[in-house]
């Protein structure tokens, strides 16, 4: 029976009747569970020598999020899972032990009923930013489409040990979900509703909203020597402005005006004028049942979520099918389809100055948004820059999805102990995204704003598809030794194709491309596909339901490989003891499981379907279509990463099984690490892709997981469970040629040899031996100066007055890693508790010792509202303060200050619930619940979430914090009803 032990009990068979008693206990380590290794061969808990995570339906429906991905936050051993962003569609990114490679993704591998699926993050909108910050732009990815009430468990696997069977592509882990099916049983019917509503959970403090003695916010102050400059947007002529009292307009800004006297000035709240409470529906209905031969499942989703951002939405609708059909004694077939069209409607997001909350950051709050003209329309901000508002009220941007999901499989058992599994089925959708910017009703706006109008076109089709042939054998060889051989073969085709097209200066009234004058860009298209095929074979040994042993291999070939690198092998070893027949005392120790496992596994991320081939460029010169070769030189010997895994664990169980405790210990270590390394311009490129196979070149994930679950009270009307899960990952990357490398243009992201993958390095504050800053005569910040003397350390330069040099040997800015946007542990705890028909659950999720870089506060900060220039202008720190900070005094900008602790532990779900049970003549069962998610957050953090991520889902840029929508606090109130 599910959640118990398995019993076994040996009987004499005697004449008359024959009773046999017996009690099941419960199995709070779970190790009798029927789990799914290899897409289709089962096997249970107890003979797994690795760790695996199980999330059950009933603990995905009460997280408050339609989001799959978002319901496991809190629930996974070894996982980071991250909202990138608060829109109703926002993107999740998950890690499983951390990051495994520099140009590759370290996204885990995700199957659907033994399907594999895609799971990225395409940007089809947006595409007027600039090409550094497209790559890094917050978006969907696409588990979003997958309707969670269809969800029955999802399992997840850590770790190359745990993913050999799966291959290249599973280094990363892999995340199984498996959808509802029928039971034999009568038709059930069940219905669900659900009404939400979203708010902004936190805001930041603007300068004082009302009237205030000081200098305009967005003055811009600059020292030089000991004369101040203030800077204003208020244009005058440059003769009027030259020189006034001995102070000066710094040479090459716009004419200003100077300001000597405080004056009043308005500040206004604009959070309210982007924000709103949002709400938003969820409804869905399913039919199942069947008999001994047939069984079925049938379902209907729709989902309508505004977002917290006023004029965003997301709408889903789901159909799902899914049949058992028992063919003979010998033969089954199951059959699975599910379709979806996701739509949703966007704002500018990410590093884009479209965004209206990055645009909130650039401006003072002195300019009244709602502010209109004769016409009716918002006036611009600063003369020259839209307002965010106008952004909200006239873009139209809308990305739009139709997906279908199916799986078919053939079981076949044509003798005792054998069975013959063939499968197959693909993933299909295409997605569409589109833009529209109208012309800007008033003149004087820059052109970086396309005053005439813009408008884009993107398309993104995928296939996957994959087919499975496994055949699994278990036969007992002698009396309580088991033997199961299993053996498969794979094949996996992917297709992807890319086009785009975008253009300004529109015809009068017109919304599509053909009312373009002016192709901003030349029409973008591309093509991929990749084939991929592997073979594997895995032998278990079991031995009185106590000892297990597994070893196994797979043969992987991938065509974006060189032919002489195509195909390669990955081993695995594992086994596991169960010592539970040898406890003298199991009141005190119930049960026992030991286990260890080394797995290799590689990843085919790290480089493009064709970048082994020299690639060429269609463009046009001179009118001319021409072709020119790429600036990235072909690697015909290029090959997959590899990751080496070792892991030990243990599955213990005390008083009775009411305590269970689980943990791995694990050890990765990556080589032939695949990365993009610069060339000389003269040899005709600039960049090539490479292995680096040095021994002293590798990366490194250290972990210890922890998961304790305890039954605290269990009687007949009330129960009360907790749950902790606790996670450790240590990263590092070795032996990088040169120390270090920025992994984005403008950002401190960063390589840096000895320290972990995509650490902030940048320059900081100079301090004097006590540690106190070293600030400048005039009370003002300046950068650490001197000689770079290793990547990560530097030796301070002074002057004869004790200050850094500013000019000639020893000024130079040092640098060194200032941050890490990775945790050192993240950790959850749960409860719940019942009483007869209520019960009451709460979820609290925790990240610690992270770093994020805010530069929200950066740009705040500069134009006058940050709670920096709040203290200059109240004349509390030395004007030219902010200037110091952010490059204008003595050097560029002192990056350590937008380093922030991003700790944080959140009200990550509450779920109160009433179970109604039966109404007579109407219904099986009625359930009420109020759902709350996200409701607070014990933080540090200076920005609205130190959770969000405005670089979305890239594993390259992490922690950064610039216009990402914040996380919503959300509420649910939640109608079941089960006929």
């Amino acid at each position: 029976f599910i959640g118990y032990s398995t019993l076994r009990q040996e009987i004499t068979i005697k004449s008359g009747v024959n009773i046999l008693d017996g009690t099941l206990a419960d199995d709070i380590l779970k190790l009798d569970e029927v789990i799914i290794t290899g897409n289709t061969s089962t096997t249970t808990r107890k003979q797994l020598g690795n760790g695996i995570t199980v999330v059950k339906a009933d603990n995905l429906k009460n997280s408050g999020t339609t989001n799959t991905l978002g319901a496991l936050q809190g629930k996974v051993m070894g996982a980071q899972i991250t909202q990138n962003s608060g829109d109703p569609a926002g993107g999740i990114s998950v890690r499983l032990r951390g990051a495994s490679s520099i140009n590759g993704s370290s996204d885990p591998l995700y199957i659907v009923d033994g399907i594999i699926v895609d799971n990225s993050s395409q940007n089809v909108i947006n595409r007027n930013a600039d090409a550094q910050t497209t790559s890094f732009s917050a978006g969907q990815n696409r588990l979003v489409d997958l309707n969670s009430a269809d969800i029955e468990r999802i399992e997840v696997l850590n770790g190359a040990s745990a993913a050999a069977l799966y291959g290249a592509r599973a280094a990363n882990g892999v995340i199984q979900i498996f959808t509802k099916r029928g039971k034999s049983e009568k038709l059930k019917v069940e219905f669900s509703t659900g009404l939400m509503m979203s708010q902004l959970r936190k805001q930041i403090p603007m300068a004082t909203v009302g009237q205030r003695y000081g200098i305009k916010g967005n003055d811009r102050l600059e020292t030089t020597q000991d004369r101040l400059t203030i800077l204003t947007t208020v244009g005058l002529p440059d003769a009027t402005i030259t020189n006034l009292g001995g102070k000066f307009i710094k040479a090459g800004y716009s004419p200003r005006t100077l300001i000597t006297d405080k004056y009043n000035v308005t500040r206004y709240n604009y959070w309210d004028d982007i924000f709103q409470n949002a709400t938003g529906t969820e409804n869905n209905l399913s039919f199942s049942g069947g008999n001994d031969k047939t069984t079925y499942y049938a379902s209907m989703g729709y989902l309508d979520n505004d977002g917290i951002m006023k004029n965003t939405n997301f709408k889903k609708y789901n159909l799902r099918l899914n049949l058992d059909q028992q063919l003979a004694s010998w033969a089954k077939l199951s059959f699975g389809l599910g379709a979806n069209l996701s739509k949703s409607k966007d704002m500018p997001n990410g590093n884009n100055f479209f965004n209206p909350i990055s645009g909130i950051f650039i401006i003072d709050n002195v300019w009244n948004l709602n502010e209109r003209d004769a016409n009716g329309n918002l006036k611009p901000v600063e003369q020259v820059r839209l307002n965010p508002l106008s952004i909200i009220e006239t873009f139209d941007i809308t990305q739009q999805t139709y997906r279908t999901m199916g799986n078919a499989k053939l079981s076949l058992y044509p003798v005792k102990g054998l069975t013959i599994d063939l499968v197959g089925g693909g993933d299909i959708y295409s997605l569409q995204g589109n833009e529209y910017h109208p012309r800007v009703p008033y003149p004087g706006v820059s052109a970086d704003f396309f005053p005439d109008g813009y408008v884009s076109l993107a398309t993104d089709n995928v296939m996957l598809f994959n087919n499975d042939l496994n055949v699994t054998y278990n036969k007992e060889l002698i009396t309580g030794l088991t033997s199961t051989t299993m053996a498969g073969y794979q094949i996996q085709y992917n297709r992807r194709q890319y086009a785009a097209q975008d253009g300004r200066d529109l015809a009068p009234f017109g919304k599509t491309i053909a009312a373009a004058n002016n192709l901003f860009n030349r029409p973008a298209q591309s093509i991929s596909e990749r084939l991929i095929s592997g073979a594997f074979i895995q032998q278990t040994f079991g031995y009185k339901e106590q000892v297990f042993l597994t070893l196994a291999g797979r043969l992987d070939k991938s065509s974006v490989f060189a032919e002489a690198n195509q195909n390669n092998f990955y081993p695995k070893i594992s086994g596991s003891w169960v010592l539970s027949d040898y406890l003298s005392n199991k009141d005190i120790i119930s049960s026992v499981k030991l286990r260890a496992a080394y797995g290799q596994a590689g990843n085919l991320t790290g480089i493009g379907a064709y970048d082994r081939f020299d690639n060429y460029n269609l463009s046009s010169i001179g009118g001319l279509a021409a072709i020119t070769p790429s600036t990235a030189f072909a690697n015909p010997s290029v090959r997959p990463e590899k990751m080496v895994e070792t892991e030990f664990g243990g599955d213990l169980a005390f008083l009775k099984n009411r305590i269970g405790l689980s943990f791995n210990i694990y050890n990765q270590k990556i080589t032939d690490l695949l990365l993009t390394k610069p060339v000389p311009p003269s040899v005709g490129g600039t960049s090539i892709v490479t292995n680096v196979s040095s021994d002293s070149t590798y990366m490194s994930n250290k972990g210890l997981e922890i998961m304790l679950n305890a039954n605290i009270v269990k009687i007949k009307d009330f129960k009360w469970d907790v749950g902790f899960l606790y996670n450790t990952n240590t990263n590092n990357v070795f032996g990088i040629d040169g120390g270090f490398f920025y992994l984005r243009p403008g950002g401190p992201q960063a390589v840096v040899t000895g320290s972990p993958f995509g650490s902030f390095y940048g320059t900081y504050y100079a301090r004097n031996n006590t540690g106190d800053f070293l600030k400048t005569t005039q009370g003002l910040f300046q950068p650490e100066r001197g000689v770079q003397t290793t990547v990560t350390k530097g030796t301070a330069d002074r002057g004869t007055d004790g200050q850094p040099k500013t000019a000639g040997v020893g000024s130079t800015e040092l640098r060194k890693v200032i941050g890490n946007p990775n945790p050192k542990w993240t950790g959850s705890f749960n409860t719940n508790l019942s009483y007869k028909s209520v019960s009451l659950y709460v979820l609290f999720d925790a990240v610690q010792g992270v770093n994020v870089y805010n530069w929200n506060r950066i740009t705040s900060n500069n134009v006058g509202w940050g709670p920096l220039a709040e203290q200059e202008i109240a004349g509390t720190v030395p004007r030219g303060t902010v200037a110091s900070v952010a490059g204008g005094i003595n050097g560029g900008r002192i990056q350590e200050e937008h380093i922030e602790d991003g700790s944080f532990v959140k009200v990550r779900e509450l779920a109160l619930t009433y179970d109604l049970g039966k109404v007579k003549g109407f219904c099986e069962n009625v359930n009420i619940s109020l759902i709350g998610r996200n409701l607070y957050s014990f933080d540090k953090y200076q920005g609205f979430d130190p959770e969000a991520n405005s670089a979305g889902q890239s594993d390259r840029v992490r922690g950064d914090d610039f216009g990402a929508v914040p996380i919503p606090r959300t509420f649910m109130l939640r109608l079941g009803v089960k006929f």
